[in-house]
């Protein structure tokens, strides 16, 4: 008899480490998210808000859709048979807003989309334990900046994340002749709303060609909850092997924690001439993230699918490089590099996760129309590491050594900007 596996939500979109999503404008696309000193559009609403204090006395907005293409990941173990998942597409809008001064303060806020996942299979070895994973989230996030001389500003906001779940997975059972009969099969569909804050701190020197920046983003827990609903064989709870094919349904309530990690940014941006470079070192901190564990109503299923699963996941750096060149008064290039490490540790990573490290290369620009509005584009390629994975197989009963590769992640966005 073949054991089950674990339920995971640890999919991943591949685009950051983790299943962060960092590029929300058109601007941090095309910098590779190294968008933080030097932001100075709407977008800083999101990367910067403190940045907001030293803008011109206006209204800023921006308004971009991002297109998000991720090509198969394949996995090829030690015996040469090879698995793909599916690719995915998705489309996000996204919105920005900075305000003029008012009463010696200045507001912002933001809808973006700080984290999501989804990873699907259908070949029989990984579907057992990681037939879809997906996580939704959209966060709104107002801010107040504070300009404390003509050198310094600082800000602070709250974070209000919506976000939804789904996990979807076939657990398997080789019978004595070979054949393959399901263990059980289950269904959950939660969702959760919750809070965190930020803040952000920006010294820029009098000549403007010199600015520093950090940022905090404090960890929110998605406390997810809904139904599960399946079937499980009587077998999980009998140990009767006359009963693998007698099977159970359930519908029962059920609740997970999924975090989001918190984050810190630091950034230096430095302007020649019409050229403005600026490095970021991102640390993000994962390792809270040690288990995962789903609670059921039902005690029978909460025996079968609650069991914690492991994760132990590590903090984590990316290294960004953005450059930003003013080729003439209306038109301005950007590109950007950066080299993301991965939190997931060797003896945690399996089919719902096959994280690695990136090496992430962007471009784009934006086109001043008049002196109130202006148009971007930019496109994102992120290209993740082979790497080397040992996996338990349900099927098999045993573990399966091979190399993930492939997987790489496109980004293309589209926006326009207007200030009053």
């Amino acid at each position: 008899m073949k054991k089950f596996a674990f339920l995971s939500l640890s999919a991943v979109l591949l685009l950051a480490n983790g299943y962060k999503i960092p590029e929300q404008s058109i601007s941090g696309i095309a910098l590779s998210s190294a968008n933080i000193a030097n932001v100075s559009g709407a977008d800083a609403a999101y990367y910067n808000p403190a940045n907001i204090g030293f803008f011109p006395d206006k209204n800023f907005f921006e308004l971009n859709s991002i297109f998000i293409h991720l090509k198969k990941v394949k996995f090829t173990n030690n015996n040469g048979e090879v698995y793909y998942s599916k690719k995915e597409d998705f489309a996000l809008p996204q919105f920005h807003f900075a305000s003029k001064e008012i009463n010696g303060f200045r507001f912002a806020f933001c809808i973006v989309y700080p984290v999501g996942l989804s990873k699907r299979w259908d070949d029989v070895v990984p579907e057992a334990g990681a037939k879809e994973f997906t996580l939704k989230t959209v966060e709104f996030n107002p801010s107040i900046i504070k300009r404390i001389n003509n050198n310094f500003s600082v800000a602070f906001g709250i974070r209000f994340v919506k976000s939804q779940g789904i996990a979807n997975i076939l657990g398997l059972n080789q019978n004595n002749d070979g054949t393959i009969t399901p263990l059980y099969s289950q269904y959950l569909n939660g969702t959760s709303f919750d809070k965190g804050w930020n803040a952000a701190i920006s010294y820029q020197n009098n000549n403007r060609n010199l600015k520093i920046a950090a940022t905090f983003r404090s960890s929110i827990n998605l406390s997810l909850s809904g139904n599960g609903s399946g079937f499980y064989s009587e077998y999980l709870i009998t140990k009767n092997t006359s009963d693998i094919n007698k099977y159970i349904a359930f519908n029962t309530p059920g609740k997970v924690t999924v975090p989001i990690p918190a984050q810190v940014d630091i950034a230096i941006a430095k302007t020649f001439n019409k050229t403005t470079i600026e490095a970021v070192l991102e640390r993000t901190y994962w390792s809270k993230y040690k288990k995962l564990d789903f609670n059921f109503q039902d005690p029978y299923v909460n025996a079968i699918f609650g069991q914690p699963k492991p994760k132990n996941w590590k903090d984590a750096n990316t290294y960004r490089l953005g450059i930003t060149h003013k080729y003439s008064q209306k038109l301005t290039l950007m590109a950007g590099y950066a080299y993301d490490k991965t939190p997931v540790p060797d003896s945690t990573i399996d089919f719902t996760l096959p994280d690695s490290d990136k090496n992430i290369f962007s471009a784009g620009f934006k086109y001043k129309l008049d002196n109130r509005m202006s148009i971007g584009a930019a496109a994102l390629y992120a290209i993740p590491k082979k790497r080397s994975a040992k996996i338990y197989d349900p099927v098999t009963n045993n573990y399966i050594s091979g190399k993930f590769s492939k997987g790489e992640a496109f980004l293309f966005g589209l926006g326009v900007t207007y200030s009053y």
